[in-house]
């Protein structure tokens, strides 16, 4: 049994530095060489390319060092077949035919003699390969040929193996996809079915009355005919025809060559237009001021003015103001004269107060504008606004018979300086109106906010005017009643007179067409698809 070593110190053994693994190997390989070439011994015949595979795993793992057979177990002697080991856990490998076979003992190193090399060994004895590899027989390593297999059912001269195989001339059976038919049944009745819904929308558009213009009027079919000459080129031509003009070069006959003629050596100089953008100069503004700067400036401007009147009364330019006497004042100024005669003075301070009281008044009433002069001014700020630009709004209007709302449209419009049509349809009505920004959007409030569409308004009674009462209509309910705002945006030019609106009515969308014109067709289509849509 090994005791510890005790260092002479009397404490334990220091650390001792790690031997170098490498240096240990190559020690042994050494020793090993000399101890074959003391024996006598051939070297190591060279290895054959069938034996190369066995010793690919000790060249690819240089760093391990093969294992050192013990003396005390030597292995079993191998078979001719194999090659003997050396001692450091190599494959045996078959030596070639030319070399000569000797027989060779194993020797070994004992391990008294490899020092630390004893203990790195039992370390890496398990990493050693096992008896059964090292000993296995030569043939295993060698590869075996792999048959080729032939199908016995083709013939040695297939010609698919030459090239592509040709394909195949016969058709394959094929067959229906299931549902084939069943689908194309199916889709015939949704075509069916499609073409019904398609003639049944047809038939409500034709009772709605979308077709009016249709029936209504032949022309919206027909296409005019060409006429015989251009109204540009009317006036060049002696019989308003076409015909007049050669086929080759320019006859004498045509009005370009008499002096009739409208084209001649002169020179039109165009009136000059101004721009559009001169009506939009705006002048220039004073400082805007607050109600109390107001107030101020105010009270400052009359401080000057009566310090002034003052001045002028004391340089004499002026007669003094008379003294304002009053019923309340009238002891305390006329002190003696109003003690002598009460009467007198009283009646005499009665008709000094009416007099400033009328002379104040008749200041007033100067400052005041009169009906012609107001007119002028309203007149002038409209003009103004309109200077920014033309607006136009479009409202559609359910049920418009009653008298209160066609009179509160009318009347809202004329006040506003607002130009315009209302249209009445058994349907529905339109009211177009232009006029300013500003002035809209008071009546678009109005239009919108401020009349209730589902009120009827006051029935008519026997106190009413019985010129101004009209021939009584059929009672409508107006409980759904509404007004919708279709259109609103600038436009360039005035269609209608400032404050001028009319009531039409019509019974055919064509006749409501031909009395808006071609320029505002457009409004009554778009309303009728907006209240299509809202219903």
């Amino acid at each position: 049994m090994s005791q510890k070593r005790v260092h002479p110190g009397g404490g334990p053994d220091p650390k001792r530095p790690r031997p170098d693994l490498s240096k240990s190997i190559e020690e042994a390989r050494r020793r090993a060489q000399e101890a074959f070439k003391k024996s006598g011994l051939l070297a190591r015949p060279p290895q054959t390319p069938a034996a190369a595979p066995s010793s690919s795993a000790a060249a690819a793992a240089p760093s391990r060092p093969p294992p050192v057979a013990p003396p005390a177990a030597p292995p079993a002697p191998p078979p001719a077949a194999q090659r003997p080991s050396t001692g450091f856990g190599r494959a045996n490998m078959r030596p070639p035919p030319s070399a000569t076979r000797i027989e060779e003992k194993p020797t070994g190193i004992h391990p008294l003699l490899m020092g630390e090399a004893a203990r790195i060994q039992e370390r890496l004895r398990a990493l050693a390969p096992k008896i059964a590899a090292s000993t296995a027989p030569a043939e295993d390593n060698e590869e075996t040929p792999v048959k080729e297999k032939v199908n016995p059912y083709l013939s040695a001269n297939d010609p698919s193996e030459a090239g592509p195989r040709q394909k195949s001339m016969k058709r394959a059976l094929q067959f229906h996809r299931p549902g084939r038919y069943i689908m194309a049944a199916e889709q015939a009745r949704r075509d069916e079915q499609m073409e019904q819904l398609k003639q049944r929308i047809e038939e409500r558009a034709r009772r709605a009355g979308l077709q009016d213009e249709l029936l209504d009027d032949e022309r919206t079919i027909r296409r005019e005919e060409p006429p015989e000459a251009e109204w540009w080129d009317v006036g060049l031509l002696r019989h308003k025809s076409y015909s007049d003009v050669p086929d080759e070069g320019v006859s004498d006959d045509m009005l370009i060559h008499v002096a009739e003629s409208p084209i001649d050596h002169l020179v039109q100089h165009p009136i000059p237009i101004p721009a559009p953008t001169s009506k939009l100069y705006v002048a220039e503004r004073g400082v805007m001021l607050t109600k109390e700067e107001m107030k101020k400036m105010r009270k400052q401007r009359r401080a000057a003015e009566q310090q002034d009147k003052r001045d002028r009364i004391k340089m004499g330019l002026l007669p003094p103001d008379p003294p304002k006497v009053k019923l309340s004042n009238l002891m305390r100024v006329l002190s003696s004269e109003a003690v002598a005669d009460p009467t007198k003075v009283e009646a005499r301070v009665r008709r000094e107060v009416a007099a400033r009281r009328e002379a104040h008044e008749r200041a007033n009433a100067e400052r005041m504008l009169t009906d012609e002069e107001r007119r002028e001014r309203r007149h002038y700020k409209t003009s103004v606004e309109e200077d920014k630009g033309i607006w136009c709004q479009v409202y559609r209007i359910r049920h418009l018979v009653s008298p209160s709302h066609r009179f509160k449209v009318r009347k809202n419009a004329q006040q506003h300086h607002l130009g315009g049509i209302v249209v009445t349809h058994p349907d529905f009505s339109l009211v177009v109106v232009e006029g300013s920004a500003k002035a809209l959007k008071a009546y678009k409030r109005l239009m919108l906010v401020r009349i209730d569409w589902t009120d009827p308004g006051r029935p008519k009674t026997e106190f009413d005017d019985p010129s101004t009462v009209r021939v009584e209509e059929p009672e409508m309910d107006l409980y759904d009643n509404t007004c919708d705002l279709v259109f609103e945006g600038p436009v360039r030019d005035r269609s209608f007179g400032a404050a001028t609106i009319r009531i039409e009515e019509v019974p055919t969308d064509s006749k409501a067409k031909e009395i808006l014109g071609p320029n505002l067709a457009g409004y009554w289509d778009v309303a009728k698809r907006s209240g299509t849509s809202i219903d």
